[in-house]
């Protein structure tokens, strides 16, 4: 279901009016008037000036008003930076008096080309969850040497209470890091300000779920969820909400690595090429980031075994533990595998990137499966596939399916909230699949840890 922006359309219909007004003597020669401007205003002396004085102030007020309801009640998208630049032509327009309307018509196009952003461009709500329990969700800090906050899923008792919104993003520096994750791999990037605009719509992104209540049971099937470089705790909330609904508590950490690496300022890593030093450095650095984040998910696993997360849930007894991650959440659960035996590894395109010779020839302890996009991105040192095919060559066992149509950014919520937007800087091939690629993965994913065949169509999908 899509997502209703209602500011929006009312920000569209405004300087939709006022150009109508502004051109009326273009479009209607003919003496054919949408407004009476002998009439306007109470003065009948200079009414043509009293138009243009209370036309000016009708606008610009109007505009303020607009964009401020819309920033606090709904925030911006990127297509917002069109209306906002249709106004600005508007305005010049007035100003300057121009004979032609050059800038009006400027402005009309721009206002048309928003209002195609608005149904082309859709924002999808969560889909809802097709397990059979109720889901219920809970922000922690757990105690262990990072303080990592973590947000918990599970499956709990329905008590008939009403689900309450919850704040997807956990605080307001994700644009921060889309925009440095955009200086480190591209050659030009805009600046910071226009993700701070086109991104501030995700701080009122809200998903559902029920009050806090009991577990279902005191013996639970635990997932430990690693999330994708620049990603957040509930970055995934689609497919941990899916998970505790068939019945598991699912543990998502928040990793704490920088994105853009500092003390490498002065070279960014473009996508065309680099010394091998800077990739040889740029490695290191990331090694040294997988090893934190193998330590915070190792840490996770040692207190639920010894049962200290009494905090979280009292007398909680795990009855088994498996590793979900996406790129490098999925190069940091196969290292863990690589050191403790779990119950199953599952890795959405891993990021091998900061594995060290050592490390992609060592082998995981436990059943693992890696699902993986049919085609690979543009060629970069550190999506190199062929670090996917040396890593298999030494962990035969390892079961490996390529998917049709699968993408890197699958299976962040991200798919759901800036589809389009994605197509165009070629994150995603089409939005046309979403939701049949989201469901894929998570029937695979719960099929895989049941130790469940694949059924005949999700085999069709496997390349």
């Amino acid at each position: 279901m899509r997502k209703v922006f209602i500011f929006e359309f009312i920000l569209a219909a405004h300087v939709v009016f006022c150009i109508l007004i502004e051109m009326q003597s273009i479009i209607f020669p003919i003496q054919q008037k949408l407004v009476d401007l002998d009439n306007v205003g109470p003065v009948k002396k200079n009414t043509h000036a009293n138009h243009n004085s209370y036309f000016d102030l009708f606008g610009f007020f109007g505009l303020c008003i607009w964009l401020l309801l819309k920033y606090f009640f709904e925030g911006f998208r990127f297509n917002s930076i069109l209306i906002m630049a249709a106004y600005t032509f508007f305005f010049f327009d007035r100003a300057l008096q121009f004979a032609d309307k050059i800038l009006c018509q400027v402005s009309a196009v721009l206002t048309i080309l928003y209002i195609w952003t608005l149904i082309s461009y859709p924002v999808y709500e969560f889909p809802k969850s097709t397990g059979k329990y109720r889901t219920c969700y809970k922000s922690i800090k757990l105690n262990d040497s990072y303080q990592t906050d973590t947000s918990v899923y599970y499956p709990c008792q329905d008590n008939k209470q009403e689900d309450i919104k919850y704040k997807w993003l956990p605080n307001n520096k994700f644009s921060k890091l889309i925009y440095e994750l955009s200086i480190l791999s591209s050659k030009w990037v805009p600046s910071e300000w226009i993700f701070d605009i086109g991104l501030s719509f995700l701080n009122f992104i809200n998903f559902t779920a029920s009050i806090e209540q009991p577990l279902i049971n005191k013996e639970l099937d635990v997932i430990i969820f690693s999330h994708g470089f620049s990603q957040h705790r509930n970055a995934y909330t689609t497919l941990c909400q899916q998970l505790a609904s068939e019945g598991y508590v699912v543990f998502s950490l928040q990793h704490y690595e920088l994105v853009y690496p500092w003390d490498i300022k002065g070279t960014k890593i473009y996508n065309t090429g680099n010394y091998p030093e800077i990739i040889e450095k740029y490695q290191k650095i990331r090694s040294s980031h997988l090893e934190w984040r193998t330590e915070q998910i190792q840490q996770l696993i040692d207190n639920l075994k010894s049962n200290k997360i009494k905090d979280v849930f009292y007398d909680f007894k795990p009855l088994s533990i498996n590793l979900i991650g996406h790129s490098f959440g999925g190069a940091s659960v196969l290292r863990v595998a690589q050191e403790i035996n779990v119950n199953s590894v599952i890795a959405y395109d891993p990021w091998l990137f900061p594995f060290n010779q050592e490390q992609m020839h060592k082998q995981v302890k436990c059943r693992t499966l890696i699902l993986s996009k049919d085609k690979n991105r543009i060629k970069q040192e550190w999506f190199d596939p062929k670090l996917l095919k040396e890593f298999l060559d030494f962990n035969t066992q390892i079961e490996h399916y390529k998917i049709k149509g699968l993408d890197h950014a699958y299976p962040v919520d991200l798919t759901y909230f800036i589809a389009a937007e994605m197509v165009l800087i070629g994150e995603l091939r089409t939005d046309e699949n979403l939701f049949k690629i989201n469901n894929l993965i998570s029937s695979l994913t719960i099929k895989f840890m049941q130790q469940k065949l694949f059924s005949i169509e999700e085999n069709k999908q496997f390349c």
